[in-house]
């Protein structure tokens, strides 16, 4: 979990002491009793901060994988069904480019006949950039609203 979101807990200096010393440790079977140092240091803080946290983290990386897992389904669907597929992608994504899709389509199902996975990934990673997940609020500046 990254060091901002552990700073808004308020742990104690013993913690951070702890968590600060981590990556030192290489040896397997200490760092797991480290783990369990940690644990036991974690259980004396505010429990419902800590659980109220690991919470959200764990939505966060549920929600990353779900889109994940729906990308890939757009993928193996524009390779699958082509041109069939581009419009009801367009139509529930408008932002994205219809010309650079469509182009990327092709050249993913060409080299999927091939067997190569160059085109294909290509692909995967257009829609991952294009496509924004549901209910993200854009930070840049040049956004549409």
């Amino acid at each position: 979990m990254p060091r901002s979101e552990l700073e808004r807990l308020n742990l104690s200096e013993a913690t951070w002491a702890a968590l600060d010393e981590t990556p030192r440790i290489k040896d397997p079977r200490a760092r797991g009793r480290h783990w369990k140092r940690i644990g036991n240091l974690l259980e004396r803080e505010d429990r419902h901060a800590v659980h109220a946290l690991v919470d959200q983290a764990d939505e966060r990386e549920r929600a990353a994988n779900a889109r994940h897992h729906e990308l890939e389904r757009w993928r193996e669907r524009l390779i699958a069904e082509g041109d069939e597929v581009i419009g009801e992608l367009l139509d529930r994504y408008p932002g994205l480019d219809r010309q650079q899709l469509r182009s990327l389509v092709r050249a993913a199902q060409r080299d999927a006949e091939r067997g190569r996975p160059d085109a294909p990934r290509k692909l995967f990673r257009f829609l991952r950039d294009g496509v924004e997940p549901v209910g993200a609020i854009r930070d840049d500046s040049n956004s549409d609203d």
